[in-house]
């Protein structure tokens, strides 16, 4: 199939396009495709519509984003409708759930590893080989202890364990800390704004590079 003429994409590809489009709106009036995007993101999802579409009219895929790229009404019409799948709400909420348990997952793990205790089932099913071999290290020879940072950890478990609602709320503002930052700081405190603040970090300064090497 011809990708179509300098004035434009031929009638195949047009009707192609139609029929994309239709099928990413009836997706976003649906639910079913949320739970897959909620773990997965957008991107399989919308192969696999372009594989339905695109494989019986003896086309591929890459062929229509091609055609696509070098269209750019066709491409923004593409994007509107898939930037109105990643803001559904059901499919923001499942993401910020999916984000707060993957924070207290690293909380639970780094308070085995600073603490060389030998982690529960639990722990090992919901962990990959490296985080397994860290913990086997520290629970050998204890030399992950840390006695500035293994405080912050049990606090934070802490109000995981008494006080939910109060893990991942800024103790200075009373606002939400950012699932963002949760994952990479766990076991903070407070939002990034009032970090700075306790520190003494004037507020157009860049914000700190994290590592957590344990991860």
């Amino acid at each position: 199939m011809t990708t179509g003429s300098p004035e434009g994409p031929s009638p195949q590809w047009k009707d192609i396009h139609q029929s994309v489009l239709s099928s990413l709106d009836a997706l976003n009036s649906a639910t079913t495709w949320i739970s897959t995007a909620a773990t997965a993101g957008i991107e399989p999802i919308f192969e696999r519509v372009l594989q339905q579409i695109c494989e019986p009219r003896g086309v591929t895929p890459e062929a229509y984003i091609d055609v696509i790229t070098r269209d750019a009404g066709m491409r923004r019409d593409v994007q509107k409708r898939l930037s109105r799948m990643m803001e559904n709400p059901k499919l923001q909420a499942l993401r910020r759930d999916a984000q707060r348990r993957e924070a207290e997952h690293q909380l639970h793990v780094l308070h085995y590893i600073l603490t060389a205790q030998p982690p529960p089932e639990w722990v090992w099913s919901a962990i990959d080989e490296e985080q397994r071999e860290q913990l086997q290290d520290a629970a050998e020879s204890g030399e992950e202890r840390n006695d500035v940072l293994l405080p912050r950890v049990r606090a934070a478990l802490n109000k995981l364990g008494t006080n939910p609602s109060a893990y991942g709320r800024c103790e200075d503002c009373q606002g939400a800390i950012p699932l963002e930052r949760l994952q990479l700081v766990p076991w903070a405190e407070c939002c990034a704004a009032c970090q700075r603040k306790r520190e003494g970090v004037p507020d157009d300064a860049p914000e700190p590079e994290v590592r957590v090497t344990h991860f």
